[in-house]
């Protein structure tokens, strides 16, 4: 889009986007590890292996340096048996050079032959403000100035996906990389009669990179294929093809582990989608497995889990265009930047990807789970829809009052929608918006209220994490037995051994941690366990989250502890 060249769109998302930085960084410390920092989401569970393939792949560039590229090394690194290709590389090496970039500058008090999982969380931190950054300076070149001041903070408003950039996960890499081709698409694409071959095959090649980090990237091409088709009819299929291919082509060339058996490891990675270990859902107050999942999970979650006034600025940019036949007179210049009204086009492939990813995720049969997380790109891309809805509003109120008054008003509005990125610190994935009636309200109407480990936050562990008695500390849920093993790593507070919680097991319980994650409780402490004292717990609206019970003996049938007997053999 053609803007004035005195005009600087810059500005004002880079500094959101470094208060943005800052303010995750000061928060990022998952269990104790780095106690200098403030307290963030407890360590979640996949979180470790992030980190740990991240730093595999960083020092295997530092050791084998270019002799990386001989296909005997890269059997040897991508071949062995501790390389793991659940997921592509890209995210990971980015959470790993954060990893090891940030380890002499935050000291973390963890072994020297172990990682630290705060450390892999500075990469997220950088992300996403790379992402704001993006969001908010397109947005304000297509929209004007205090559109892309709003789209970014709408970002830091959003409490999922700002907790999203305080925890190791792949997301944030996918979100920012999803966005960039969607922007570019958006921008280049529609300059001319027709898209340019340049501007086609760069965007293949960040399509590539979005594949690199996770495979929701697979997402993106049906959105744009259907945009381009639908402006420039048979013209555009070449250039779509092009698209497809070179980022196909960048995706394998940057991923050395399916050079090894091209046919059988594409297979192997497009078949863990759908032959993996099921995962479950608590919604609507029923257990559902994945892949059973109600089709209008995705669109609810999405509804519930952006601030309410957040979703009234993106629904008025989102139907901008038409606001006129409303009696609402939109102008035909931009009174802050003066560049002609934005190409409708654009504002269409928005819109278009923010509706793609919820109706693909409400398909029969599609893996869906974890609240938001596996359609979270969508988030930022509203974020552009709020902006340019918060210019709408600002420049209706203006012309009915005063530019001051406007102001005023749209401030007071996103001052009310920082609600949940403050009070619900650090659990913002616990986040419900007023559609429910907040956490409470979700609580009660049966949507899960937590994630996984998240709120088992550094001063949980320190509640309980000191005693140095021989009874160990049971968890419920777990998920698999390494959650435990790199939880009692992490914390640097935490003596007791952690072990996983069973009703059927044959040892007494004294001691349990319980994460209130619905979809995998055990109904032997849901509700609270009887015969016990609540010594410790994270609530938020009155919800418990996470809590520390002492358990009278004999609580779940009289057993003798075999802690020290052969029959106990732990396998982690």
């Amino acid at each position: 889009m053609p803007t004035h060249s005195t005009v600087r769109h810059w500005p004002l998302p880079l500094l959101v986007a470094a208060l943005a930085w800052l303010a995750i960084l000061a928060t990022l410390d998952s269990s104790g590890a780095v106690p200098q920092l403030g307290e963030g989401p407890g360590l979640t569970f996949d979180e470790t292996f992030n980190v740990q393939m991240g730093v595999y792949h960083v020092r295997a560039v530092r050791e084998y340096g270019l002799g990386l590229l001989h296909m005997d090394s890269i059997r040897e690194i991508f071949g062995a048996e501790v390389y793991n290709p659940d997921h592509p590389p890209l995210g990971r090496v980015l959470i790993g050079l954060a990893h090891e970039l940030s380890w002499p500058l935050l000291h973390p008090t963890v072994p020297v032959d172990s990682v630290a999982v705060t450390c892999g969380r500075v990469a997220s931190a950088c992300g996403f403000a790379l992402t704001i950054l993006l969001i908010g300076w397109t947005t304000s070149r297509w929209y004007g100035r205090i559109a892309g001041l709003i789209a970014a903070l709408s970002m830091v408003l959003m409490p999922r996906l700002f907790a999203h950039a305080h925890i190791a996960s792949l997301e944030t890499f996918t979100n920012l990389f999803y966005v960039a081709t969607v922007l570019y698409v958006a921008d280049r694409w529609t300059r001319g009669d027709r898209p340019n071959w340049g501007p086609v095959m760069l965007s293949g090649v960040l399509l590539g990179l979005t594949l690199l980090t996770k495979i929701q990237g697979i997402l993106l091409p049906i959105p744009i294929a259907l945009w381009a088709l639908w402006h420039w009819r048979l013209r555009a299929i070449l250039p779509i093809i092009l698209f497809g291919l070179t980022g196909v082509a960048v995706f394998f060339v940057s991923w050395p582990w399916l050079w090894l058996d091209p046919v059988a490891h594409v297979s192997e990675y497009l078949g863990r989608t759908t032959d993996r270990l099921t995962l479950y859902c608590w919604y609507m107050g029923q257990k559902w497995a994945d892949t059973d999942v109600p089709w209008h999970y995705p669109v609810v979650m999405f509804a519930v889990t952006v601030p309410v006034g957040l979703h009234v600025l993106g629904v008025l940019g989102a139907i901008g265009d038409r606001l006129s036949a409303f009696g609402v007179r939109v102008s035909e210049e931009d009174s802050d930047t003066r560049h002609p009204k934005p190409d409708r086009r654009i504002t269409q492939l928005i819109t278009l990807n923010v509706l793609w990813p919820l109706l693909f995720f409400a398909l029969p049969g599609i893996t869906v789970y974890d609240g938001t997380r596996l359609f979270l790109m969508v988030f930022p891309l509203w974020a552009i829809l709020i902006g340019r809805g918060g210019s709408l509003l600002w420049e209706w109120l203006a012309q009915r009052w005063s530019s001051r008054t406007a102001t005023i008003a749209l401030t007071v509005l996103l001052l009310c929608q920082s609600y949940g990125s403050i009070a619900m610190h650090p659990v913002q994935l616990s986040y419900y918006n007023l559609l429910v009636g907040g956490l409470r309200g979700a609580d009660h109407l049966g949507f899960e209220v937590t994630y996984w480990g998240d709120s088992v936050t550094r001063s949980m562990l320190r509640d309980f994490g000191g005693g140095e008695g021989t009874q160990p500390i049971f968890v419920a849920p777990v998920l698999h037995p390494f959650q435990l093993s790199e939880l009692q790593s992490q914390a640097a507070d935490l003596k007791p051994r952690l072990m996983p919680f069973d009703d059927n097991q044959p040892w007494d319980v004294r001691r349990v941690l319980v994460i209130r994650r619905r979809a995998d409780s055990w109904s032997a402490l849901t509700p609270e366990p009887q015969h016990s004292q609540l010594n410790g717990e994270i609530t938020r609206e009155g919800v418990q989250l996470s809590g520390y019970y002492e358990i009278e003996p004999g609580t779940f049938g009289d057993r003798t502890p075999y802690l020290n007997s052969p029959e106990f053999r732990p396998t982690y």
